[in-house]
């Protein structure tokens, strides 16, 4: 985890960065046009490969200082040192963007890598904007420990894996957000690990909002206290097969590989395990994404599974590996169950959550694995999905390696309009999925949560007006 100071946000979770800070612009998924937020005015040279950016004027940080270029500037360039934000985030950065330039007080001007896609008018990573004078002040480690930005919460106190707690940033008279902001004046953000005492808290009173699993959705639904809300299409739920290519084991068939997305009933799981939080997919992208081609799901067709296994050499089945974090526990149980129905045995792994990710990332499975990826982390553009899913991150411990999905990559990056990126977004994900088949998905995967009667309402799609307090 180097580089991950304090509670630096851009080592921390979506809702800590939209709260607690601002970035200059999003994307409007319906008009395709940036949504402002720092900025007053985006605009893209396509030939050269820049945005620049004019900022809101009079911006105060937490500590009273106005952001200027300087500070976005250096909120940019400090992505790119590993030991600053982590080697990832670094990563990530270096993938699009080449330079920053001041115009002047209000206007950056950010130069795009040579492989970043023209096709976008929005840099797809945006970091925070942070105070540059104030960190050169005190140090980049003791403001990651109390942060100041410009966002309409500000952290008060915190500790690592416990809570963090924010209260109202501008609280003075005349002196308030410059955008929207929640209408409450505190919010307490804890960390509670297992899924059972979240509900039981949210239940309780304890909490007022909650993140939840699957298997939390019957009793959400029955509780006249509790309201669900689900985040549609966050991820997906795949296995990842650890030896497609190590000689010698079964799973290096591409028939036996096909005998196990057939022998799994994606639609029962989808309906009585996960009680209707997954829905059986087949497609490597997400609806309304460059590149969204529909793909039917693999039907459930244990015959069919059992004469491939035969086929492949393998009559009486085989003996391998299911790797999972704990709480994938149900979802992964009904998976092995229906495998083992044709004769796969697989024998359950199940981890602490960080320690899953460690082996994971590390490629030190054997067998089969759950993955949730590809990961739709943006709405509309493939590239950071198809990155960040399968060269980086959690996506990378088998194909990160591969040239074949780097060049895959590289051809969505290179693309010079979104007919060119549909087709190349299309090519990656036949790659991955049918010409080297190392993957096969099974469900689109909806994030779940649920809030309390001191809500009114609450959109996980928005975290930073997400709450709204009934007064």
């Amino acid at each position: 985890m180097s580089g991950y100071l304090g509670i630096d946000p851009m080592a921390g979770g979506e809702m800590l960065q939209s709260l607690s800070g601002d970035i200059l612009a999003g994307f409007d998924m319906e008009t395709h046009e940036p949504i402002l937020y720092l900025a007053t005015r985006v605009e893209f040279n396509r030939e050269e490969l820049y945005t620049d950016y004019w900022i809101r004027e009079g911006i105060p940080f937490h500590n009273g200082d106005i952001m200027t270029a300087e500070d976005v500037a250096f909120s940019y360039n400090r992505l790119q040192d590993p030991d600053d934000v982590g080697v990832e985030v670094s990563i990530v950065w270096s993938i699009y963007i080449d330079k920053t330039e001041v115009i002047d007080d209000n206007q950056i001007r950010i130069y795009w890598d040579e492989m970043g896609s023209p096709v976008r008018t929005v840099n797809p990573f945006q970091p925070v904007i942070v105070p540059k004078n104030y960190i050169e002040e005190v140090g980049l480690e003791a403001w990651a420990d109390s942060p100041v930005l410009t966002g309409p919460m500000k952290v008060v106190d915190w500790e690592r894996d416990v809570y963090v707690h924010l209260d109202k940033a501008f609280p003075e008279e005349g002196h308030w957000y410059w955008g929207d902001a929640p209408n409450y004046d505190e919010l307490i953000i804890e960390v509670v690990p297992e899924t059972a005492t979240r509900l039981a808290k949210l239940k309780a009173g304890e909490l007022d909002i909650a993140s939840l699993g699957p298997a939390a959705i019957p009793e959400v639904i029955a509780d006249p206290n509790l309201t669900l809300a689900m985040e549609q299409y966050t991820s997906t739920w795949s296995i990842l097969f650890c030896d497609y290519d190590s000689s010698g084991s079964p799973l290096s068939d591409p028939l036996v590989r096909e005998a196990v997305s057939l022998a799994i009933d994606r639609e029962g799981i989808a309906e009585n395990v996960l009680n209707g939080a997954a829905e059986p997919w087949g497609s490597y992208y997400p609806p309304d994404m460059i590149g969204y081609e529909y793909r039917e799901p693999d039907p459930y067709d244990p015959d069919e599974a059992r004469r491939l296994l035969e086929e492949a050499g393998y009559p009486d089945g085989f003996v391998t590996f299911f790797h999972y974090p704990m709480h994938e526990e149900v979802a992964a149980q009904a998976v092995i169950a229906s495998l083992r129905e044709v004769g796969i045995r697989a024998e359950a792994q199940s981890y602490e959550w960080l320690t899953w990710i460690e082996k994971y990332s590390n490629d030190q499975f054997t067998g089969m694995s759950w993955a949730p990826v590809p990961m739709w982390v943006e709405p509309y553009y493939p590239d950071r999905v198809f990155n960040d899913s399968e060269l980086m991150g959690l996506g990378a411990p088998i194909s990160g390696d591969i040239a074949e999905v780097r060049e895959a990559f590289d051809q969505i990056m290179a693309a010079g309009n979104e007919e060119e990126m549909a087709a190349a977004a299309q090519a990656g994900a036949e790659l991955v999925l049918d010409e080297l088949g190392y993957r096969t998905i099974l469900w689109a995967m909806n994030s779940v949560y649920a809030y309390g009667p001191k809500i009114e309402e609450w959109d996980p799609l928005f975290p930073v007006l997400a709450a709204t307090y009934k007064e």
